[in-house]
């Protein structure tokens, strides 16, 4: 029997197809995507199948099972770990094993999150180090922090993001969204990126958006104010997201590193908070009608983290628990080459 998922991106990945290339096909298909993940995400809260917090249960246990017999310590980083869908996926990797490193800008709702989660798990394998990805800075003294204390990383989650803000720069100077949700986890990656190697088998995750489908990886998008549309940037962002992980997953064929990247869902967490005043009562209307909660969220980053059955599975993008098609941009290999050789540039630029 086809899954609710499968169902929802067969249709998505079908009109994709259909409408590539043409400006307003393209339109047409992105009002089809998101009344599609409305609809999806209204049923999946009847829960025909399994409830949420089953499934995670599930992927737990699945992963208990098949790594039963490993002795050594286990370690997870997850950024924009102390809310929403990056607290949720923290939660899940405790349970499965691993001490997980909490990476998050506020140390108070941090401390917050892991008293939470100590609390729910019985477990104290949760531990607090700085990150802004915002800072070129604050990232480099993340990661000096992190292999002063270990000497492998056996899983990364890139989990922390913004979204719709108004024009502004990180700390070095680069477009906010930009900067943050790839650039910064482009810099974090690649610096622990030797600790990830010395871990034999490992998996890296990506969560990006189906906001990839209004993306396009324009370098005048990002680099001028003057054509900063706060949701276009957005979609810029996630497609980003994806083109580096499907090129991170091809440098690192054969080594034994899963490089995936997912669509969590439509999630009710304070991601739009950016959002004009005028629109917060329909969006939170809209939240609480059309939006999953952070444990459906994370359904989708705790499977490709944590399942089995994706064991040597890399290079792809997943959706609703499923692989989905994203943007051909994120397909096309030279593009993804271009991405990584401008973001290796800005940081070399913007580094002081």
């Amino acid at each position: 029997m086809i899954s609710l998922g499968s169902l929802a991106n067969y249709i998505i990945s079908s009109a994709l197809y259909y409408c590539q290339g043409s400006p307003l096909l393209m339109l047409l298909f992105q009002v089809t995507c998101v009344a599609i993940e409305f609809l999806y995400s209204i049923l999946s809260k009847f829960n025909f199948w399994t409830s949420p917090k089953a499934g995670i249960d599930q992927y737990v246990l699945d992963y208990k099972k098949m790594n039963n017999t490993l002795a050594e310590e286990r370690f997870a980083i997850v950024t924009g770990a102390n809310s929403g869908i990056g607290l949720e996926t923290s939660k899940a990797l405790a349970l499965a094993g691993f001490h997980v490193i909490m990476a998050c800008r506020n140390k108070k709702l941090a401390a917050e999150a892991i008293s939470k989660l100590e609390l729910e798990t019985g477990l104290k394998t949760f531990e607090f180090i700085q990150l802004d990805l915002a800072s070129f800075k604050s990232i480099d003294v993340f990661i000096d922090q992190y292999k002063k204390s270990y000497s492998k990383l056996h899983l990364l989650v890139n989990n922390a993001g913004l979204a719709f803000c108004p024009y502004s720069k990180t700390k070095d100077g680069i477009e906010m969204q930009f900067g943050t949700n790839h650039l910064g986890h482009f810099k974090l990656t690649n610096g622990l990126l030797d600790l990830i190697k010395a871990s034999g088998r490992a998996r890296i995750v990506v969560v990006s958006s189906l906001a990839n489908y209004v993306g396009t990886f324009d370098k005048s998008l990002i680099l001028e104010e003057s054509r900063y549309n706060r949701i276009i940037s957005y979609g810029i962002s996630k497609l980003c997201n994806i083109m580096f992980a499907n090129e991170l997953a091809r440098r690192l064929n054969g080594t034994g590193i899963a490089v995936n990247s997912l669509h969590p869902g439509s999630v009710n967490t304070n991601a739009t908070k950016y959002l004009p005043d005028s629109l917060h009562g329909v969006i939170d209307v809209i939240k609480s009608l059309l939006l999953i909660g952070p444990i459906a969220g994370s359904l989708t980053s705790v499977k490709v983290a944590l399942d089995p059955k994706l064991e040597g599975v890399t290079g792809k993008f997943f959706m609703n628990q499923e692989e989905a098609t994203p943007l051909g941009e994120a397909l096309d290999e030279q593009k993804c080459k271009d991405l990584w050789e401008f973001s290796e540039e800005l940081i070399k630029k913007h580094s002081t």
